[in-house]
């Protein structure tokens, strides 16, 4: 049996596919179709994961981890008493708890997954998801991207032939995908978005409010409490959903601080309108994100004739006004619940690979410029952004020194998106070493350097001198992680373009 999984940052879900071919989400031991992606460790003994872990994360804050996809890919580590425990090993506790629900419903052993990542999740992201799976005990049969899998919810629905935009804000991602869609091949043309922007940086905003408003009423800093803070950040989240339905959201925190003069409240009234100027400047950023996609894909927003909405932030109102603005008139498609749109594309994604159902051809394409670093500390590129994969590509490099015994290959990726500023990211992949190469004059060696990125979207590399065949190749699983804002390496620079 295979299924599919969309790991979410706030909740994830798993879904199958029926006898009837209709994909369908597990219920889980609560009864509810959302697990929050939420891990508490109980003791040393014991770990929860969803519901009630989230229940009790106010009263075990120390014990509790959540939105860990956010640091996917990432050397952040969470510390519980003592043990260090990367965000795979979190994942990998959630990813195994979806396919316990799956087993008990379906009643039957679940051998492989498809898994939803986000289409500009990046090489290192990608490939701690797919370690995630594996340290699960589970076989990831393909990582899809969620944008590609929320098209294909909506595949027996569309035109014969339609462009389409797909934009998917969850918890902490937001995904721009452009694609074109006919006779059941599903193209996709460019993606776009941010791994860090998603419904907690809004969650965060109006908290922040939150605070600053009850200091200025009241003399006391909320954000010095961490417990105080988990109870704001809970019912910003909920205003915020609130907001979605009504126009204005009352908050009230009872005994939530104490002042010299006696236990102090928290009660405040939050308009629809104010949380959108709240988060105007979020709303820009997927404003300038959007367009900057439609310029990379060197199309205008008259192509686009169908928007599909995935992810639970997608129901904001001033997400959906600003999509309006951009596309006006444009049809904009919501009827799958955009909670579950990207987990009922994973499952049918699942029975297609297992045979259960029609075939919808899927041709999905790199998200980031992949390259290696010369001699000269500049980016190299093998395989550009927006290529079709699986794909094979290789450029020939040479040496630099006299007699030169060893090169350094080091692993590059670009990020087109840039800052706000426009500026490119280049992040480090990782390096592995060519040694025992034949000794020559500066030049004279050919050593070819070939990249290939498989069906999952995963990068494999090798490089061979060709006068010897000596060769070595590497899996980026051993990441070299740097954090903040990245810049090419200074080191390592012992080849060059031939």
């Amino acid at each position: 049996m295979i299924v599919g999984i969309d790991l979410g940052t706030t909740n994830s879900l798993v879904a199958w596919v029926n006898r009837e071919g209709k994909p369908e989400i597990v219920i889980n031991e609560r009864g509810s179709r959302l697990t929050p992606s939420v891990v508490q460790f109980k003791n040393d003994q014991e770990v929860i994961v969803g519901e009630m872990a989230r229940n009790q994360a106010l009263l075990q804050a120390d014990r509790t981890v959540s939105s860990i996809k956010r640091y996917m890919g990432s050397d952040f580590e969470v510390d519980i008493s003592g043990r260090q425990y990367s965000p795979v090993e979190i994942s990998a506790l959630i990813i195994r708890k979806l396919i316990q629900y799956a087993e008990k419903v379906l009643n039957e052993k679940v051998e492989a997954a498809v898994v939803t990542v986000p289409a500009y999740f990046n090489d290192n992201q990608r490939q701690a998801t797919f370690m995630a799976g594996e340290l699960a005990g589970i076989k990831i049969v393909k990582l899809l991207n969620e944008p590609t899998a929320a098209a294909l919810a909506y595949a027996s629905e569309l035109a014969n032939r339609e462009h389409i935009l797909v934009l998917d804000i969850g918890g902490g991602t937001f995904d721009i995908t452009l694609m074109e869609y006919e006779g059941g091949v599903c193209r996709v043309l460019c993606t776009g978005g941010s791994s860090s922007l998603g419904g907690l940086d809004f969650d965060q905003r109006l908290g922040e409010h939150i605070c600053t408003t009850f200091e200025e009423n009241n003399g006391v800093n909320l954000q010095l409490d961490l417990v105080a803070m988990q109870q704001v950040q809970i019912n910003a989240e909920k205003s915020k959903l609130d907001l979605s339905t009504v126009k204005e959201s009352s908050i009230l925190i009872p005994y939530i601080s104490i002042s010299s003069n006696g236990p102090l409240h928290l009660k405040q009234v939050i308009q629809r309108e104010q949380f959108n100027y709240l988060c105007s400047h979020l709303l820009q950023e997927i404003e300038d994100l959007i367009r900057h996609t439609l310029v990379r894909a060197e199309v205008d927003r008259e192509w686009v004739d169908v928007v599909v909405f995935a992810g639970g932030s997608s129901r904001m109102p001033g997400f959906r006004e600003k999509v309006e603005q951009i596309f006006p008139g444009v049809e904009i498609r919501t009827e799958i619940n955009p909670d579950e749109v990207v987990a009922l594309g994973a499952a049918l994604e699942a029975a297609m690979l297992a045979g259960q159902v029609n075939y919808v051809e899927l041709h999905d394409v790199t998200s980031h410029t992949l390259g290696i670093e010369d001699n000269q500390g500049e980016f190299v590129p093998l395989i550009a952004a927006n290529t079709t994969y699986p794909v094979l590509d290789s450029k020939l490099f040479t040496t630099v020194e006299d007699q030169q015994e060893e090169v350094i290959i080091h692993i590059l990726q670009r990020d087109e998106m840039g800052d706000s500023e426009g500026d490119d990211h280049t992040i480090s992949l990782g390096k592995f070493h060519l040694s025992g190469i034949r000794k020559a004059g500066v030049g004279e060696a050919n050593i070819d350097v070939s990249f290939e990125i498989d069906k999952n979207g995963i990068l494999h590399v090798s490089a061979m001198d060709i006068d010897t065949g000596i060769q070595n190749q590497v899996e980026i699983d051993d990441l070299a992680y740097l954090s903040g804002s990245h810049v090419l390496a200074r080191r390592g620079r012992n080849l060059t373009v031939l």
